[in-house]
């Protein structure tokens, strides 16, 4: 009888593409996806503990399988395990295999040669640390998205203050460019026509690579070579890694979509010195206006953490207002959620959580206002966009898309389909998307 395996992730981009890995590797090996509210033979879940409320969707999730199927088999993967070992174990009584982010490209393996016994959690672990290489598994993220995901670099020499991942996923490494192009080559021969660069750290990719003399500018220029590819995407890159070299490769390519998504985390000196981060307001600045002057379209886009220790409202006025000046497209606002092992937890200032709520309130109101201003700014333009959803609106056809710039647009059309690029010009604003027009 055919067996089933149904997958649940939580967290970032490069856990779905790694779920995307393993749920080729159960296809491959004979096992039909079931959707995870279904009952399955096989229930994987891909944990995240960026934050609290990441930890309890994922404890959640655990005993949500053992509901659905009680004698099925759960796996529990990612970070959640390296953060949170015992809590994982102690999460519920089914039987399940606990797998840490040194074994996750193995797991079907693991799963395959395993026999539970008298035990009722194998736990398959190994502290982040020992992790030092970049792990393939042999099978590539292709399922039915519109974008190819390649993932080139995990793990970070980073330590933000408040950020736990380089103890979960362990230092940078970079993923050789022969196997990065394997896998583009695959997702071109699935008709993708954009790829997305995954990293956890992505603008550090190639420093360690001692076989290879190439950095990010230069694997993307070579993407660029590739048929079949026609939008290059970058997932989010820090400051210290946005280039002159960066800059002019986006200036003077056909192919690299018009967006860069550039962590700032604070528009206040004083919380990104305390955060640990690798540059000040100034800084940041000049680079944003240096791209703008150079690439006039493009959306740059960003991450803030709302009541970090120590953050005051004149802090926070000042990362309000940094924020405005710079006129990001859109911001994606985090409230400060305290992390174990990291050096944030120890610092004094504890932000109260109603101040926090507020601020996070302002920030998106504030973020709201941006993307539409950018929607304006861009009116009139004719554009392009990859089709990723058909419907039905007041009885007529429509489709939607993102155009390179990240402005979603939806227009009226009978025949487009998925995964086909559009030109269009743009018309009309809306709250949360732009109308088009098909030239």
């Amino acid at each position: 009888m055919n067996q089933k395996v149904a997958f649940k992730t939580i967290g970032c981009k490069v856990n779905q593409y790694e779920t995307g890995n393993l749920r080729q590797a159960f296809i491959k090996n004979g096992y039909s996806i079931a959707d995870f509210k279904e009952k399955a033979d096989v229930y994987v879940i891909n944990s995240c503990a960026v934050t609290k409320e990441a930890e309890r969707k994922s404890k959640q999730m655990i005993r949500k399988a053992a509901r659905l199927n009680p004698s099925g088999t759960i796996i529990v993967t990612g970070c959640g395990v390296q953060a949170n070992l015992q809590e994982i174990k102690d999460c519920n009584n089914s039987k399940y295999h606990i797998v840490s982010n040194y074994y996750k490209d193995d797991i079907f393996n693991i799963f395959s040669n395993s026999s539970f016994k008298s035990v009722k959690k194998l736990i398959h672990y190994k502290p982040a640390n020992q992790i030092t290489r970049y792990a393939e598994n042999g099978f590539y993220s292709t399922s039915n998205r519109i974008r190819g995901l390649v993932k080139i670099q995990d793990g970070c020499n980073q330590f933000c203050s408040y950020c736990i991942i380089p103890y979960l996923r362990g230092r940078s490494r970079s993923r050789t460019s022969k196997e990065i192009f394997l896998e583009i080559n695959e997702l071109t021969s699935n008709n993708y026509k954009e790829i997305v660069l995954l990293g956890i750290n992505l603008g550090s990719y190639g420093n360690d690579l001692k076989d290879e003399n190439i950095n990010l500018t230069e694997l993307i220029q070579e993407i660029e070579k590739t048929s079949g590819i026609e939008r290059i995407r970058l997932s989010s890159i820090e400051l210290p890694w946005v280039t002159d070299e960066l800059i002019n490769a986006f200036h003077n390519s056909s192919k690299i979509c018009h967006h860069l998504h550039i962590p700032l985390q604070s528009g206040d000196d004083n919380m990104l010195n305390l955060m640990n981060r690798k540059y000040n307001t100034g800084q940041f600045e000049k680079i944003v206006k240096q791209i703008k002057k150079k690439i006039p379209n493009i959306a740059i886009t960003t991450d803030v953490i709302v009541g970090f220790p120590g953050e005051d409202d004149m802090s926070f006025e000042r990362t309000y207002q940094f924020i405005k000046r710079l006129a990001f497209a859109k911001i994606h606002v985090f409230p400060y959620s305290e992390r174990p092992f990291n050096l944030a937890s120890l610092l004094p200032g504890k932000v109260e959580a109603d101040t926090i709520k507020k601020r996070t309130k302002k920030l998106n109101n504030l973020s709201k206002e941006l993307r539409k201003d950018f929607f304006i700014k861009n009116i009139g333009q004719d554009r392009t966009i990859l089709v990723e959803y058909r419907g039905l609106k007041n009885n007529q056809n429509y489709i939607c898309g993102l155009t390179d710039n990240y402005i979603k647009v939806c227009l009226a059309d009978t025949k487009a389909k998925k995964g086909q690029m559009i030109k269009l010009k743009l018309k009309e604003v809306f709250d949360s998307y732009v109308e088009g027009e098909k030239i």
